[in-house]
């Protein structure tokens, strides 16, 4: 079996990774003093890291953040928002994810909420976590929708199965009972199942004012803030200082 004949079957088997490290021994005299099991671990690791870059890709596509640009390496510790070091150190591994928890980020406009929960959100996105970003209410909106047109089921779904859930601007704009009750069935179907991200600018302690409804707000809060984290920010707008 000649070379080509092998190219053309990693090609055909959708090994790109593979191909393109037999590509590389195959042009490198480095490669030729190696022996077999070297050189194909070689093959295998090319072709492993191949496929989680890929992995990667697709679940950052389909996490669909506001902002795509947002790096958890730009975390900026200083200035007047009270991040905590440590904590934030502790959010990016993740794990509070692999347990279900939830994480609440409270602070007034332009203090950087939204983006800090897209770097928690590529944070899980490279660690091989399923994302989903949303801004609440048009989530709310599109929930209503597919009521009538019996889609509802089967969003609901996907929005219950992904790892993270990342609902911005909660608590912006009052919500119908019909929503209210919708948030509920949601976050019900999460619970132990993954983890809700809550970006906005009240603080969880008025959540049950904004709601304005005793027994759906009491269920409400009481799914968001068990086995949570918090985050305050603190400090003047950052988009009045750009």
């Amino acid at each position: 079996m000649s070379i080509e004949t092998v190219r053309q079957s990693l090609r055909e088997l959708r090994l790109d990774g593979m191909y393109a490290a037999l590509n590389q021994q195959s042009t490198s005299t480095a490669y030729s003093e190696m022996a077999f099991i070297d050189r194909l671990e070689h093959l295998a690791t090319s072709e492993k890291l191949e496929r989680q870059t890929r992995t990667r890709q697709r679940l950052f596509r389909q996490a669909k953040f506001k902002h795509k640009s947002a790096d958890p390496a730009d975390i900026q510790f200083g200035g007047e928002r009270a991040l905590d070091k440590s904590q934030i150190a502790e959010l990016l591994t993740c794990d509070w994810i692999e347990h279900t928890d939830n994480l609440l980020i409270s602070g007034a406009t332009g203090t950087g909420k939204t983006w800090l929960a897209c770097c928690f959100g590529v944070a899980a996105v490279n660690k091989g976590l399923s994302v989903k970003y949303f801004r609440t209410n048009p989530l709310l909106e599109e929930m209503r929708l597919s009521h009538h047109d019996g889609s509802i089921a089967k969003l609901r779904a996907s929005l219950v199965r992904v790892s993270l859930l990342i609902l911005d601007d909660f608590g912006i704009a009052p919500v119908n009972e019909d929503a209210k009750e919708d948030l509920l069935d949601l976050l019900d179907g999460r619970s132990d199942n993954g983890s809700t991200l809550i970006v906005g600018q009240l603080d969880p302690s008025e959540w049950h004012n904004y709601l304005d409804s005793p027994h759906l707000a009491d269920a409400i809060v009481d799914r968001l803030t068990q086995r949570s984290h918090k985050l305050a920010l603190k400090g003047p707008s950052l988009r009045a200082r750009r």
